[in-house]
Formats: structure tokens, sequence, C-alpha cells
């Protein structure tokens, strides 16, 4: 089922969906496409970041990866 393709806790996205006043109803088709959005951000996020970590000879990633990746890639501008 669609739950085996989300690694986040659905019960948990759907809590997060809930948590907020302007949602009444959310459907399971919903949560899963919001949980597989997130999964994929974060993804993308991290393998941007992991590339300044690189430069910087490490394999960890550091504050300043993140901070580096949303300052040089214009779809991360939403979050500066």
């Amino acid at each position: 089922g669609p739950a085996r393709l989300a690694r986040l806790p659905l019960a948990r996205v759907k809590a997060l969906v809930k948590a907020d006043p302007d949602v009444s109803l959310a459907s399971q088709e919903a949560v899963f496409v919001l949980a597989r959005a997130t999964e994929l951000f974060v993804e993308t996020i991290a393998k941007d970041a992991y590339v300044y970590a690189q430069q910087g000879k490490r394999k960890t990633l550091q504050r300043k990866d993140l901070d580096n990746a949303i300052e040089a890639i214009d779809e991360f501008a939403f979050l500066e």
C-alpha cells in the first residue's frame, strides 16, 4: 500500500496537518502526497548541501552547508 512507499510516518504527518487550525479534513492521499513531497524536498536540499560539505573536505552536513545551498540555489530562496 501507499504507507510502504513513504518513509515518513504517515500518522505523524497527519497529526502535523491536523495541528493547522485551517485544516479540518485530510485524506489519506493528501497525507501521503505531503509525506512524499517532504521526503523529496529533504533529499534535494541535502544533496545540494552535501556539495558544500565536500568542498570543505567533510562528509557530514553542517548548518553552514545548508545555508550555502539556500543562498546559492534559487529554488530555495523562500527559505531565506
